[in-house]
């Protein structure tokens, strides 16, 4: 179904939109737990300087190309990752095809309220979902261990978790073990979407690979450096892959 490809010396596993749902949804409802990751050109240029980032993606069980710019730059690096999957897209189409299963979904993260709203939207899009709790994402370390036993008293077959990158992977990474049999993803902005406290970009924006250009109209004062320096960052290093000595290209595994 899939193939796991090298690009920016970080493993994606390469698949389709539908591909992706059909192997998450049998992952899930077989409670085989993991660590699940959406990276796009901002997580790359955060893993190339933040260590425990890149080993977090280093450690996930699928890693999935968010976004046109790891599209581009891997057809640039002679691995091509031509399906853009991005969680804001593939959570809700999961949940449609997981509600007639009784697929049930915690939602950790966010400002306080947040997880709520989107947790009231999501049931009422897809009335079979079950909703098997909720936390914001503002709470203390010394906190963890109370939220992790909720996490596990729920025994969700989802954990969305929406800290933004590069917390949500670090987290993710440090706590997935404590939660067996449950699937953990970082989703970023997702409950902002979805709890409608963030619009998302018009589908023919979407389509084009813009949706970037649209978020940082949205917000100029938050992600002006994420998408106008960030982005040029992300070309550099795309290009010092392309042009480097004996690598020029990378492989498929």
């Amino acid at each position: 179904m899939a193939d796991r490809v090298s690009f920016l010396n970080t493993h994606f596993d390469r698949m389709s939109s539908s591909e992706a749902i059909e192997l998450l949804l049998a992952r899930l409802l077989r409670q085989q737990g993991g660590r699940v990751y959406y990276a796009n050109a901002h997580t790359m240029v955060t893993a190339a300087q933040n260590p425990v980032l890149a080993e977090a993606l280093d450690h996930s069980d699928l890693l999935l190309a968010d976004g046109s710019g790891v599209r581009w730059g891997s057809a640039l690096l002679g691995t091509p990752l031509v399906h853009n999957l991005n969680g804001t897209d593939l959570v809700p189409a999961l949940c449609k095809d997981g509600a007639a299963k009784s697929l049930s979904v915690y939602l950790l993260g966010a400002k306080p309220g947040v997880a709520e709203e989107a947790a009231a939207n999501l049931k009422k899009a897809y009335p079979g979902l079950v909703i098997a709790g909720t936390q914001h994402g503002y709470f203390p370390q010394a906190k963890t261990e109370q939220v992790l036993e909720a996490i596990r008293a729920a025994r969700p077959h989802l954990l969305l978790v929406a800290m933004g990158v590069p917390l949500q992977e670090i987290w993710i990474n440090q706590y997935a073990s404590l939660l067996p049999g449950i699937t953990c993803m970082g989703v970023g902005a997702l409950l902002d979407f979805v709890a409608e406290r963030v619009p998302r970009a018009p589908y023919a924006i979407r389509a084009v690979g813009m949706e970037w250009l649209w978020r940082l109209a949205m917000e100029p004062g938050r992600l002006w450096q994420r998408y106008l320096i960030g982005n040029l960052v992300f070309l550099s290093l795309v290009l010092s892959y392309a042009f480097a000595p004996r690598r020029g290209g990378e492989q498929t595994t």
